[in-house]
């Protein structure tokens, strides 16, 4: 004799519902949470600990792999003058190419040869190995996420970095207060940064820490201090694009929208250094008066 067991079919979780859990784990919601919202609505508790599990596998795989899937965000207009040439002060920059939403720009002759060859001489005998943000804690770390070594120039420290900062706030209109103080990079042959993005994720336990020395980035640049032999191109994964390091120019790109949201898209990483080697400075810019903790 056979029986058959039928099983009522498991109905299907309403769109509406998908996109409201998904929206919710990229916001860094609780699976408490979006479960005590879920039950108040009706929703079976098992069948809601199911839906919260598979949205969430799916999102947060999304989110490491392909980010820009699930933003909505829209740029401002770009803070660069819209010229082929832009006086930055003391100082005369050419732009190589502006792109819209994302905002990204490369400055050529941003830096001399000579405030380059200064930077690196400054710099190399202070260098250690380079960290990156733990975004569990709120405090850094060394990780092969980037291999290079570097320092860094307190705002002012020295002539050359004045005329940087003053430039940047020039360029951008970003009062030079609201700046990060510089750092200098250095990557020896196979030395990397894999992609990654400048700002702090506020999902993050310890983005807090970062957030309460100025608030969000909101932009960066890149300045480069010497010609790369082979590699060592910034990456933009996202927009499989490429920028060459070349003495005195700089990539910039902007994140941080009015609105105070945050562009994934401008996810972007430092190649590995085939010949040579590379020597960068880099500027991150915060939404208001950086204050060093």
């Amino acid at each position: 004799m056979t029986i058959t067991v039928t099983t009522p079919p498991v109905p299907r979780l309403a769109p509406e519902w998908q996109d409201w859990l998904a929206s919710n784990v990229v916001r860094g919601c609780s699976d408490a949470d979006m479960m005590r919202t879920m039950r108040d609505n009706g929703f079976d508790e098992q069948y809601a600990r199911v839906a919260i599990s598979v949205v969430r596998s799916m999102t947060e795989r999304v989110q490491q792999n392909s980010p820009s899937l699930l933003t909505d965000y829209k740029a401002d207009r770009i803070r660069l003058p819209a010229s082929p040439r832009i006086r930055a002060g003391d100082r005369e920059v050419q732009v190589g190419f502006t792109m819209s939403d994302p905002n990204v720009a490369l400055l050529i002759d941003v830096l001399s040869e000579d405030e380059c060859s200064k930077l690196i001489q400054l710099s190399a005998g202070k260098l250690k190995r380079s960290e990156v943000v733990d975004r569990k804690t709120g405090g850094t770390e060394v990780s092969n996420v980037r291999t290079s070594e570097g320092t860094h120039f307190d705002r002012g420290e020295n002539a050359v970095i004045q005329r940087l900062e003053q430039r940047v706030a020039a360029l951008t209109g970003v009062p030079v207060e609201n700046g990060e103080p510089v750092q200098i990079l250095h990557y020896r042959v196979g030395g990397e940064y894999k992609p990654h993005h400048d700002y702090f994720e506020p999902a993050d336990p310890g983005s807090a820490n970062f957030l309460k020395t100025g608030g969000q980035r909101i932009a960066t640049f890149v300045f480069y201090l010497n010609d790369v032999d082979s590699g060592g191109d910034t990456v933009f994964p996202e927009l499989e694009m490429g920028v060459a390091a070349r003495r005195g120019s700089a990539v910039y790109f902007e994140y941080h929208n009015v609105e105070g949201k945050i562009d994934p898209r401008c996810l972007h990483g430092g190649a590995p250094v085939v010949r040579g080697e590379k020597w960068i400075a880099t500027k991150w810019l915060r939404i208001g008066p950086y204050v060093s903790a």
